[in-house]
């Protein structure tokens, strides 16, 4: 597996670009962006060393949906390919548990806000057919909703604020 060291600013990749690996923090800080270096810039979340990001995007083999840019000087990466997983794997056996634990988290976070999403449609439905205000509750969760899945389909992530970022 190759170590990469990025300068503070350096952009270790772009969205849009092929999600070929994914990479564990050794030492720094890596900031997540949407829309990077435009007026819609907006940071995602920010990870610090013993985090790793870009698993998801590695398994399924899809375009990176967000920007990862070195935040600290001298930020040490360690690549993982698809090919090297393996040796990661044996190398690190409790990161690829982690990796496990924080997909299974992922799931349960979005089943979570799956149900909340139908209980906020449910009781628009009801609204609109029997004319009442709508709560206090349905307003603030269509706002946080719609908020979340913004931030998920940006990202790539679930809604929630998970260490790991899937991009």
């Amino acid at each position: 597996m190759e170590t990469k060291t990025f300068k503070k600013g350096e952009v270790i990749f772009k969205q849009g670009d092929l999600s070929d690996c994914m990479y564990d923090i050794l030492w720094g800080e890596v900031g997540i962006y949407a829309n990077y270096g435009t007026p819609e810039e907006k940071l995602l979340t920010t990870l610090e060393t013993e985090r790793f990001f870009g698993e998801m995007g590695m398994i399924e083999g899809r375009l990176r949906s967000a920007t990862a840019v070195a935040l600290e000087k001298d930020t040490r990466l360690k690549v993982i390919t698809p090919e090297s997983f393996d040796a990661y794997f044996k190398e690190s056996p409790a990161k690829v548990l982690l990796i496990m634990q924080n997909m299974s988290h992922r799931i349960r976070e979005l089943t979570r806000d799956y149900l909340e999403a139908c209980r906020a449609v449910a009781e628009a439905v009801e609204t609109e057919k029997t004319g009442k205000e709508k709560s206090s509750w349905f307003k603030e969760k269509v706002r946080k909703l719609t908020d979340d899945y913004e931030r998920a389909y940006i990202a790539g992530v679930e809604a929630g604020s998970s260490p790991y970022v899937r991009i």
